[in-house]
């Protein structure tokens, strides 16, 4: 499977749309060893991360990456075992910490007294700071994360087709995965990079009509969010509505390596693979692979 687009184009501070006042905060101290511990917060999808990345290139700094969406890592055992011997080693280099509103409280107030003594700079994201206490708020700076918007949305996909050396999509095309994300681009570059493999394999009519299908009804956060609640009836249900289950395990693959790489679930996808080449009804397939998630559940997406 080819490499996930929305990784692969990661851009430089200097070339990312959008969040301008961010880029500018970010590239305008003369002296980057002062600068505050940084709070990202926004929808999902918006640059968060490729920001904290942009801005450990622009620094020269090495990055550590962590996500608090499981439980091994909301706890202060985490943040003790984990992030305290990294933030004191005396290294300058930053600690993205994603999801950190998932943290439990004891754990935050423990990563406040992380942050008031280290040697690097934090950056924290969640989608929404009420799950954040406000004592470890307050030790850091703060930036809003809004929707892509449209025009910079297009910019971003034209790009990317550019740098893929590939034909510029027809204007539907690109109209329909820009406004059938919402805002999201992390979605729209998974199905501009959906639809020309798609495209590739079996043209455009039907590359245009899985890209509606995938981002008009199935979604691969949604399906997860029936796995994570071990909800197996509801999970099956929601996967028969993509036509295409080669396309969505690829789609959910991708996903995956955007948020960690499973190898629960990247091998739940190899196991459905493998069932299609030997030639198992689509049906059996997808409940298989919707049985096999489940019993995994809860899965780090």
């Amino acid at each position: 499977m080819s490499e996930v687009w929305a990784v692969k184009h990661r851009p430089l501070l200097g070339d990312i749309v959008g969040h301008q006042h961010v880029v500018e905060f970010l590239s305008s101290s003369d002296s980057p060893a002062s600068f505050p511990h940084l709070l990202f917060h926004g929808p999902a999808g918006v640059g968060k991360t490729t920001m904290a990345h942009a801005f450990a290139d622009y620094t020269e700094r090495p990055i550590h990456i962590f996500n608090a969406s499981s439980k091994a890592t909301r706890g202060i055992e985490f943040i003790e075992t984990d992030i305290s011997p990294i933030a004191r080693s005396g290294i300058d280099s930053i600690i993205l910490l994603d999801e950190a509103d998932q943290i439990t409280k004891p754990a935050q107030m423990a990563l406040k007294g992380v942050l008031e003594n280290c040697s690097c700079i934090f950056i924290l994201t969640c989608n929404n700071m009420t799950g954040l206490i406000e004592p470890l708020v307050s030790r850091c700076q703060p930036f809003a994360f809004e929707p892509i918007t449209n025009d910079d949305s297009y910019l971003a996909l034209l790009n990317i087709t550019a740098k893929e050396n590939l034909v510029t999509p027809p204007t539907y095309v690109l109209d329909t995965i820009v406004h059938t994300n919402e805002g999201d681009l992390r979605a729209m570059v998974n199905g501009l990079q959906a639809y020309f493999s798609v495209f590739k394999a079996q043209g455009d009519k039907t590359a245009l009509a899985f890209v509606e299908k995938m981002a008009g009804t199935f979604t691969t956060k949604g399906f997860m969010q029936h796995i994570n609640d071990k909800d197996f009836t509801a999970a099956l249900k929601f996967l028969e509505k993509a036509d295409d289950i080669r396309s969505t395990l690829n789609i959910i693959m991708q996903f995956t390596i955007s948020k960690g790489a499973n190898l629960a679930i990247i091998g739940h996808v190899v196991t459905a693979y493998r069932d299609l080449q030997f030639g198992m009804p689509e049906p059996i397939v997808r409940a298989g692979f919707c049985r096999n998630m489940v019993q995994s559940a809860p899965l780090l997406v």
